[in-house]
């Protein structure tokens, strides 16, 4: 039984000298996780905005060739029925990312769409940014969303490991269509 009680107090002082090894290693492991754990995170998120924008522009494209130019409301003619496409993909658009919170997608879109790029491009090829610069048969038609993936998570900065996460400004998805 005297060893017993020998193993003990072996065993006793040995806890007692790793308890402050142990805290160190804690302290210094911490920060590490922590931002690998926080970056994960952010990437994760900023992975399925930056698909959800991408599909609610090419279904805001897709949209657009629904509208039947035949029917130009309000007798506009052209001009009618480019109103009557552009409301269609931005309300298509909105509908699209109608599961982000309203605040990010006010900040993407604007209210209902209002910040949604539709640009109509020349038959021939060319105009806007984005156009193709062939003929396409029709009338490219080009959505475009920016989304300010900067202000949604803050930067952090950690000394000897840098900017936690490295991130674009903004994340923009394109949507392409070709009108009858």
């Amino acid at each position: 039984m005297d060893w017993i009680r020998k193993d003990r107090a072996v065993w006793g002082s040995r806890l007692a000298r790793q308890s402050g090894a142990a805290a160190m290693e804690f302290a210094l492991v911490l920060p590490l996780l922590f931002a690998l754990s926080y970056a994960i995170l952010v990437y994760s998120y900023t992975f399925v905005v930056y698909e959800s924008i991408n599909y609610a522009a090419q279904q805001g494209a897709e949209a657009a060739v629904s509208v039947d130019p035949s029917v130009a409301e309000g007798g506009g003619g052209t001009s009618s029925y480019y109103g009557n496409v552009t409301t269609r993909v931005r309300a298509t658009v909105a509908g699209a990312l109608g599961w982000m919170p309203e605040g990010q997608r006010t900040m993407s879109i604007g209210a209902n769409g209002s910040d949604v790029t539709v640009n109509f491009c020349n038959i021939g090829g060319g105009g806007p940014p984005g156009c193709p610069a062939v003929d396409t048969g029709g009338q490219p038609l080009v959505v475009r969303i920016s989304f300010p993936i900067n202000s949604i998570f803050p930067v952090l900065t950690l000394p000897g490991v840098g900017t936690i996460p490295p991130l674009p400004d903004t994340i923009s998805g394109v949507g392409v269509a070709v009108l009858p």
